[in-house]
This record gives structure tokens, C-alpha cells and sequence, in this order.
């Protein structure tokens, strides 16, 4: 079991180490497919969220801290952890070249945090809990650092992106379905494509989020278009920012509506006090 710890943590150290900075700008743009459902994730999670002055909030498993670098003026305190040292660093540097007093990071695994227990009156965890080895290791851990009444937002795949009515017909054909990852080192991450070793539903979130002490405040989903040839067509239509725009118009038309047929499940959750 050591040994598959060992393997898990210098896996996304390799991973980090060409990807650290990207995860501060490119992997966020709405320019490509991917950027543009990670900017509609982000845009929902700082949302819901409400930050305010006197909140101190944790990203757990925050990469290269971007989510707290967009609201480190609205908040009193942040801090980002990550099982990665060289997400951590990016994270650092970053911090000290724009001069931020109220950022901090430090390097730690979500199923064990260097914190006291009701320590943050928010948490983001986003795109997490579909790659932690034990997720009721790491959900318990979470709480313990939440204060009661607090809020925690989480963000994972929606039956692995696979949510949209497109993703979905093609699993109803048998042309698409989940592979959890099971070799861990950056080889098998290429080759796999998304490094997740569980898969959720609206139905298995909730359920799983309701049977430990959580009150549901929201649940929806974002990404919702879809269709064959999509990351072609996105290319062309993203480049043009007339075209963006109507097209994010209509991302958040779709996720407004509350509906769950985007690529990414989304839910705000409180803990009873």
C-alpha cells in the first residue's frame, strides 16, 4: 500500500511539473473545448461561493491556486493545499510576484490536512474526489476542517464528462464507458486521459453527500454542448469572440435552468451544525 501511495504522489509530481503553469491561465481560457468548460465550472464555483471579507477558505487540491488568486481580495485568508510540491511552488511564485499577503499553500493530501478541525468557514474542492483513493477518507477530512454551518463546494466529472445527452447515447450504445485508472505513474496518465479512478452521478453524489451530514443547497452542471466533431467545431467558433460570447451566453442559459446534462456536476453543500 506504501508503495502505491509512493507511486500516486510521484505521479502527479510528474504531471505537475509540465502542467504547473497552465493551470493559471491556458487550461482556464474559453478559447478551446476545455478551457471553455473550465471556465464555466469556475465562473459557477466563485458563484456560489460567495466569497466575503471575513471568510477563511481552503482549495483543496488547488494545483497552482488559481481559484483563490481570483478572490484573495475578497476574502480575509486562503489557503490552498496539494499533494503536488510543484503545484505548491507555482503556487508560491506566483503569490510572491503579485504580492499577496493573505495566500498560503502548503502541501498535503486531502485525506489528511495540517489544519484544526472547524478551522475554514468555506472550502472549495473541485475535481478531487474522482481521483483520492478513498473518497470517505477524504470527504470525512474535509468536514473535520469545516466549521458547522459551513459551506463547501464540489465540483466532479458527471458520469466521467461523459453527462451530456451526446455522452450519454453513446454509453447507451456501448461506444463509450468508464475505466478506472489503476496503474499510477504519468505514462498510464497519457494514455488514460483523465487520471480518475471513480465515477459520479447526480444520484451518487447526492445520495453519498446526504448520508454524511450535509445539507444540499445547490446541484447543476455546466458544459452542456455536445455533439460529434465538437472539439473541431469549438476550435473554429471560440476563436471568434462574437461567436464566444453567444456561446457562453447559452452555456449559462442551459445551466441556469438547474439541469444536469453537463459535463461537470456541480453542488453547494452545508454542514449541519
Amino acid at each position: 500500500m506504501d508503495n502505491k501511495k509512493e507511486e500516486y504522489k510521484e505521479m502527479w509530481e510528474d504531471f505537475a511539473l509540465g502542467k504547473a503553469s497552465s493551470y493559471l491561465g491556458y487550461k482556464f481560457k474559453p478559447t478551446h473545448r476545455v478551457g471553455l468548460t473550465n471556465f464555466l465550472r469556475e465562473e459557477k464555483i466563485y458563484k456560489l461561493l460567495s466569497p466575503g471579507n471575513e471568510d477563511v477558505v481552503l482549495d483543496a487540491g488547488c494545483a497552482s491556486g488559481r481559484q483563490l488568486f481570483k478572490i484573495f481580495d475578497k476574502i480575509k485568508i486562503g489557503w490552498g493545499t496539494d499533494i503536488s510540491h510543484n503545484f505548491i511552488e507555482q503556487a508560491n511564485r506566483h503569490k510572491q510576484e503579485r504580492r499577496i499577503s493573505n495566500l498560503f499553500f502548503a502541501i498535503s493530501t486531502v485525506e489528511s490536512f495540517p489544519f484544526e478541525s472547524s478551522f475554514f468557514d468555506k472550502i472549495i474542492c473541485a475535481e478531487v474526489l474522482e481521483h483520492v483513493a478513498d473518497k470517505q477518507i477524504a470527504l470525512a477530512e474535509l468536514l473535520r476542517v469545516l466549521k458547522p454551518g459551513g459551506s463547501i463546494i464540489i465540483t466532479v466529472p458527471n458520469f466521467n464528462s461523459d453527462g451530456t445527452l451526446w455522452g450519454r447515447f453513446l454509453r447507451f450504445l456501448g461506444i463509450r464507458k468508464f475505466i478506472p485508472l489503476d496503474t499510477f505513474n504519468l505514462e498510464a496518465v497519457n494514455k488514460h486521459k483523465d487520471a480518475h479512478v471513480r465515477e459520479f452521478s447526480k444520484k451518487k453524489l447526492l445520495n453519498w453527500l446526504k448520508e454524511n451530514n450535509l445539507d444540499i443547497n445547490y446541484i447543476g452542471s455546466v458544459s452542456f454542448l455536445d455533439c460529434p466533431g465538437i472539439n473541431t467545431l469549438m476550435k473554429y467558433m471560440l476563436h471568434f469572440s462574437w461567436s464566444r460570447k453567444a456561446i457562453i451566453f447559452v452555456e449559462n442559459i442551459l445551466s441556469s435552468l438547474g439541469l444536469v446534462y453537463g459535463r461537470h456536476l456541480i453542488v453547494k453543500a452545508i454542514k449541519n451544525k
